[in-house]
């Protein structure tokens, strides 16, 4: 008795482990969501999640769905919160260097105070937060490919572009007015060498930095934050990025955005001219504004009466670039303008149908025309007593050949506007039509295989009756 318990313990000891085995062989939800590397290898998991200061820690195998869905929703805040602070430091830094250049504007000897130094100072600590948040902002980016990808491996999920665009960002941003005041030699415009501070070119570089703003306005727009985003782009494969989102807003808004588009790049080229020109001519600080925004103006609208011309290199390359940028907002208005004046589905639906109607009541006119001319000319011909002028006969022919060119006219623009409004009613009525002559076919293939039938049973009776 013994022994056949001890025999049947074993058994069930054996089955317990062969269905452990086989758990650990079906790839169930958790094990999908496994890293791709080894537990024991050093490296930086991407699925961690803290809540509290006692709260539980979940490793790679103990993470779940839900989980992993809320590392996720937090590393997308992460990146929404850093390009806050990006926005929030580039226009603080930028709005300090125009304060600063603005108190040089007044007085020449500024650049060697103590308020100089500590607004460049607060420009200098600005631009370091701003560095700070672009180097987090990616690697919370990289984080969310990794999370995305099931990967340990950072080189394994970013490509080449995203390391270039970092350091793109970083090289645009690092530049500003640093604290002092750095002086140097500068080629002028007559040939000669003139000494002047680079805070000039570096204010005006630091322009650069408004991508930021759409930056800012991509991150929060309502198609990024639709929860059902994710899901859309995974199933078309469509990347909602800044370019999406610019033209859907171009789409939807189109005057509204390219009027900020063009007041923005005309403000900005006016302060850079007037910068330029402020900072290496003795142009006076009174009419400067004026002066800038007039030669901004003819240059932007790509006129240039002459009358006023930038005396610097630094003005020279900001009016060859508001050149480019009013070359290209001309582009992208008259872009939008074309596709404004043409006419929607409904309003082309609607004129083919007219122009249909008028085509078709033309050649009715017209046919009704030949024949009543044809019926009038043999009427006339045919009286042979009564006098007929050649003139009345003349004037009831050439009204009966011009009946007739109206009515081929007629007829060739009616197939020319069919042909050119194929929509989806048109593809129904052909589809109709198609199947229509398929019936007509087949009934007319039935008649003829009847009539086969009917031919071949005669022939044989009289084959039959010949023989017999």
């Amino acid at each position: 008795m013994s022994a056949l318990y001890n025999g049947s313990a074993q058994s069930v000891d054996l089955k317990k482990q062969q269905q452990k085995d086989r758990n650990d062989e079906t790839p169930t939800q958790e094990n999908l969501t496994q890293p791709l590397v080894p537990e024991g290898k050093k490296v930086r998991q991407y699925m961690t999640l803290d809540n509290g200061n006692n709260g539980t820690v979940i490793k790679p195998r103990d993470r779940t769905l839900g989980a992993r869905l809320q590392l996720r929703k937090q590393l997308i805040k992460r990146r929404r919160w850093l390009v806050n602070v990006e926005f929030v430091m580039a226009m603080t830094g930028i709005l300090l260097m125009m304060i600063e250049n603005e108190l040089f504007y007044a007085d020449r000897s500024e650049k060697d105070t103590a308020g100089s130094f500590v607004i460049k100072l607060a420009i200098t600590v600005s631009t370091a937060v701003l560095l700070l948040a672009i180097c987090l902002y990616y690697r919370a980016g990289i984080e969310l490919r990794m999370f995305d990808g099931r990967v340990d491996d950072p080189f394994a999920v970013t490509p080449l572009s995203t390391w270039l665009s970092l350091v793109a960002e970083l090289a645009i941003c690092a530049v500003h007015p640093f604290p002092g005041n750095v002086q140097a030699e500068f080629l002028a415009v007559s040939g000669g060498l003139s000494y002047g501070s680079v805070d000039g070119i570096l204010s005006v570089l630091m322009m650069l930095r408004l991508y930021l703003v759409g930056k800012f306005i991509v991150v929060h727009s309502q198609l990024l934050n639709d929860p059902n985003t994710q899901s859309v782009t995974a199933v078309s494969h469509v990347k909602v990025n800044i370019y999406f989102v610019f033209k859907a807003a171009l789409n939807k808004h189109p005057g509204e955005v390219i009027t900020a588009i063009i007041l923005t790049m005309y403000a900005v080229s006016v302060w850079s001219m007037r910068t330029c020109e402020l900072y290496y001519t003795s142009m006076p600080e009174n009419t400067s504004v004026s002066e800038a925004m007039w030669l901004s103006a003819i240059t932007f609208l790509t006129v240039g009466y002459g009358d006023l011309t930038p005396n610097t290199h630094c003005g020279r390359f900001i009016a060859v670039s508001t050149a480019m940028m009013g070359l290209c907002s001309t582009a992208l208005l008259v872009a939008v303008i074309a596709r404004k004046l043409e006419q929607t589905h409904r309003e082309r639906y609607v004129h083919n149908f007219l122009l249909r109607m008028h085509l078709r009541n033309r050649f009715k006119a017209a046919a009704s025309d030949v024949v009543k001319y044809t019926v009038k000319l043999c009427w006339l011909r045919k009286r042979g007593g009564i006098p007929v002028s050649a003139l009345d006969r003349t004037v009831l022919q050439w009204r009966l050949t011009s009946a007739i060119r109206t009515m081929r006219s007629s007829r060739a623009a009616q197939a020319e506007v069919e042909e050119a409004s194929v929509g989806l009613t048109e593809v129904c009525q052909l589809i109709s039509t198609l199947d229509k002559r398929q019936q007509a076919a087949q009934e007319a293939q039935q008649e003829m295989v009847q009539k086969i039938d009917a031919l071949h049973s005669q022939m044989t009776q009289f084959l039959a009756q010949a023989r017999s």
